[in-house]
């Protein structure tokens, strides 16, 4: 039997080893974590509303919100604004535990909107039928994601995106100076940048309309860290 010391050696090589080899395989083991959110689904909730009004409603105000999907809704707080919006709702995420949340938030609701809650793998839409989604939306959660993972999601945008359909993304700018570990990173940002994300679009046929750069005050170490709101569209047939 293997001691304990020996135990944890091993276990920090496999670490070692899929954070060089299958970063996003790790990302997703990171992010998927139980209960690694819930402290943060707890205190966002007092920002959403400043949020909603200052960094979000001005930026995606105007577009169709027939069919939405929402990536990582955590705990919900922006499922509940979407929700006012949207007639269809899609709700995606890798976390049991963040959707059961989720789930007890919108057990009594009486709205219009017809909610659907959903489990992925952490980098697929698998569940979306093509060409069905009018708005994506995402907002503090793909700031976390590995620019492998965020690389499978533009795919799965491009596909599920309507003709003309919009997708607005919150992610991290951090680039290369980011550690493949979010946990070692500022924040919890991902190696993710404004220039891969618009890479990402253009190679699957997508329109990058608006990228906002949002900075992080007061800055961090000296440093002055900004993520970045990217407004995309699938181009009308």
């Amino acid at each position: 039997m293997l001691g304990t010391k020996t135990r944890r050696t091993l276990g920090n090589l496999f670490d070692w080893v899929s954070r060089k080899a299958f970063p996003k395989w790790y990302n997703i083991r990171v992010c998927s974590t139980e209960g690694l959110w819930d402290p943060y689904f707890t205190e966002a909730e007092q920002w959403m509303q400043e949020s909603w009004e200052r960094y979000i409603w001005p930026v995606i105000k105007g577009y169709r919100f027939d069919t939405v999907l929402e990536l990582a809704p955590g705990a919900g707080r922006n499922t509940e604004k979407l929700a006012q919006l949207a007639k269809v709702l899609h709700a995606v995420d890798l976390n049991d535990y963040a959707l059961n949340r989720l789930r007890e938030r919108f057990r009594s609701y009486t709205g219009t909107c017809k909610l659907h809650f959903h489990r992925n793998g952490g980098a697929d839409l698998a569940m979306i039928d093509d060409g069905t989604i009018t708005f994506i939306y995402c907002w503090d959660s793909a700031v976390h994601f590995d620019r492998t993972v965020m690389r499978s999601y533009v795919k799965e945008f491009a596909r599920v995106l309507a003709s003309g359909g919009v997708g607005f993304v919150h992610h991290s700018n951090l680039g290369d100076s980011a550690d493949v570990d979010i946990r070692k990173n500022p924040h919890g940002r991902s190696n993710m940048s404004k220039e891969l994300f618009a890479d990402y679009c253009k190679l699957n046929g997508l329109e990058v309309l608006r990228q906002i750069d949002r900075p992080w005050h007061p800055p961090i170490n000296g440093v002055l860290i900004s993520d970045c709101l990217s407004v995309f569209r699938r181009s009308a047939a």
